[in-house]
């Protein structure tokens, strides 16, 4: 099924998991929310859009670095005078100095991760078109989440997601013997193959948000080059989308 190849990378990602005021977690990989969140955007549509026609898309996330889970503490109101701290939910003020709210934000740092995107086609060609020229600029998660790599890989891709199997994985090489490589699946991989979990990320109206499940599985990738950081991955990319065009 033809489809869309993203890359997903940065110095922090924030992908929301359930949350309260006072801690705003992050899941371990994009969600489905946030994925139709970030081509919405691309697409120049207010928060508000009838996002219908992208919720039959379908994501398939390759883990090229998992990264590592760190919390910054968040403050509202310290400093201010009393009467600009927030306001209790009687509509008061708290006394002088106790007007600081003192909140966790968790992100990702260091993760990267290439995401293939199938469905209609109508829908993945308008989406394709709006990644390479994106109506509002787009982020990781959070608005301060901004990416170190340019998103769409390519687009209209004949096989998206067999193509997670040969693109450059943006990692180190390993050391000894090749590890695996994680892969997250929002359709069972193999017939009848039971989901590994659920996550509620599956956007609704008003800002709802229902669960689905998800398949989790680590394979061996030989026809994928580990193909380090920075300037190295992107010259295997190159590489590879050279290939890949001729």
């Amino acid at each position: 099924m033809n489809g869309l190849l993203l890359h997903l990378s940065g110095p922090l990602q924030s992908w929301g998991n359930d949350a309260d005021f006072d801690v705003r977690t992050t899941h371990r990989w994009p969600t489905r929310s946030a994925l139709t969140g970030l081509l919405a955007c691309a697409l120049g549509r207010p928060r508000d859009s009838d996002n219908s026609d992208l919720a039959e898309l379908g994501y398939t996330i390759r883990i090229d670095r998992p990264g590592q889970r760190e919390m910054d503490f968040h403050t509202i109101g310290g400093g201010y005078a009393r009467h600009l701290t927030p306001p209790t939910a009687d509509g008061k003020f708290k006394k002088l100095g106790e007007g600081t709210i003192l909140t966790e934000r968790w992100y990702l740092t260091d993760a990267a991760f290439t995401v293939a995107v199938t469905g209609p086609p109508s829908v993945t060609h308008i989406c394709g078109a709006a990644l390479q020229r994106p109506k509002f600029g787009l982020s990781l998660g959070r608005r301060s989440c901004t990416p170190d790599t340019p998103i769409l890989l390519r687009a209209d891709v004949p096989d998206a997601v067999g193509e997670l199997d040969r693109l450059p994985l943006h990692r180190l090489p390993s050391r000894g013997v090749p590890e695996p490589v994680t892969f997250i699946y929002d359709t069972a991989p193999e017939p009848g193959a039971k989901p590994d979990t659920e996550v509620r990320d599956r956007p609704g109206p008003r800002r709802t948000f229902t669960r689905r499940p998800v398949w989790q599985r680590e394979r061996l990738l030989p026809h994928a080059r580990e193909a380090g950081r920075g300037t190295q991955w992107i010259d295997e990319l190159t590489a590879y989308r050279e290939a890949a065009a001729a």
